[in-house]
């Protein structure tokens, strides 16, 4: 007799004679009762599921409505990967930010390893990659004089319209970190087509007739000039800098000003950790598992009251319109006292190319009457970066003329 198969193999299988000429089928009761087990366990799995799915969105609507800068509704941010940033950050699950931390000094610890955007050179002395290689975009293989068309177009139409109106540009470029701090780099380099950016932009400037200032070399001879875990200059590096800018400006006005300014310092140092040991995910974990933070005596320099009866400082003649460089350091301050001015500092942090500039360029009818000078300051790092508005050619800084935007090309 052949052997079943198929289906009916399996119930052969899953019965057994209970009486002489009576075949009863029985279902494997081990089976069932761990079927039955599992469903409050899936039951369960899928409410904490749906539960996580409904905080997430609470968490993501929350986080749009308390800063308009996540919106999703834009559809380059889709295009682009920016909206999936965005989404990452809006929602978090407990603990990850320790699985985070402990991750990252793990990492560090048994591969020296800081993560994609930051790099190590001598020990202790960490690099911001994208000051190493050109950050990815449609430019990185064009010639740098290519790469900088749009910026270059940009430099004009902000100097032609200040010089009509008999307002003076002054363009500061601050060099990378990698650039200036080279004995700390052990091994690392920059990439060719950062130097022939750097190189094209400094030749631009020239062609321009702009006022420039090269803070290379005085920061150079700074060294230190940047903080050892941090992408900004110390407080060395931001009096070198303000030092060279001063020297610049100072002819536009004669005789230095005479508003004077204080120093305070706090007592004993203090540790200071750097906004790389933040990217690397290393700013609350022990000092054992990450490279030292740098150590530093925190300072505040201020304006003097006049004496007068409202204590008011003189209008500002300066503007000094920048990037996060203008905000560290106690710059712009050191600035006013090497000029005896006060200086109108609207920098803002990630300034990228123009970003503050085109800001206050959008209200310049309410710039003080007085302003005579407008500083111009960006890192070599804002190069890669799109411009953000160009002004009109058409009318001066009193008028009302629209802005439009300029080519974008950067990422």
């Amino acid at each position: 007799m052949a052997r079943p198969r198929g289906k009916g193999a399996r119930a052969m299988s899953e019965t057994v004679v209970d009486r002489p000429g009576r075949v009863a089928e029985t279902a494997p009761l081990a089976e069932q009762s761990a079927e039955r087990a599992h469903r409050p366990m899936a039951a369960c799995l899928l409410a904490l599921l749906a539960g996580a799915l409904v905080l997430g969105i609470v968490s993501l609507v929350t986080h749009i409505g308390a800063d308009a800068t996540s919106t999703l509704a834009d559809g380059r941010v889709w295009r682009s990967g920016e909206a999936m940033h965005r989404i990452d950050r809006a929602i978090d699950v407990p603990y990850a930010a320790q699985l985070r931390r402990a991750g990252a000094a793990l990492r560090y610890e048994l591969l020296g390893d800081l993560g994609p955007q930051v790099r190590e050179g001598c020990p202790g002395w960490l690099f911001y990659a994208d000051g190493l290689r050109p950050a990815p975009s449609a430019d990185a293989a064009a010639p740098a004089s290519v790469a900088l068309t749009a910026h270059v177009a940009t430099l004009h139409k902000y100097a032609d319209a200040l010089r009509r109106d008999g307002k003076t540009l002054v363009v500061v470029t601050v060099p990378d970190k990698a650039r200036v701090e080279t004995k700390a780099l052990c091994g690392l380099r920059q990439d060719e087509r950062m130097t022939a950016r750097w190189d094209a932009w400094r030749q631009a400037l020239a062609q321009a007739g702009v006022d420039r200032v090269d803070l290379l070399a005085p920061l150079t001879a700074a060294h230190p000039a940047f903080y050892r875990t941090d992408v900004h200059w110390n407080a060395r590096g931001a009096q070198a800098a303000a030092d060279a800018v001063a020297a610049v400006v100072q002819p536009r006005f004669g005789a230095r000003g005479d508003l004077r300014y204080t120093a305070e310092h706090e007592s004993g140092v203090h540790a200071r950790v750097g906004d790389l040991l933040r990217l690397a995910g290393l700013a609350e974990v022990g000092d054992g598992w990450r490279p030292a933070p740098d150590i530093e005596m925190p300072e505040t320099i201020r304006p003097e009251p006049s004496g007068g009866l409202l204590d008011d400082t003189p209008p500002a003649q300066i503007l000094l319109a920048g990037s996060s460089f203008s905000r560290r350091s106690g710059f712009a301050d050191r600035l006013g006292r090497a000029l005896g001015r006060e200086v109108w500092n609207v920098s803002v942090d990630d300034g990228q190319f123009d970003r503050a500039l085109a800001a206050i360029w959008a209200k310049r009818a309410a710039w003080p009457p007085g302003v005579r000078v407008v500083i111009w300051e960006m890192s070599e790092d804002a190069l890669s970066s799109p411009a953000a508005i160009a002004p009109a050619t058409t009318t001066g800084i009193a008028g009302t003329a629209a802005l439009g935007p300029t080519s974008n090309h950067g990422p």
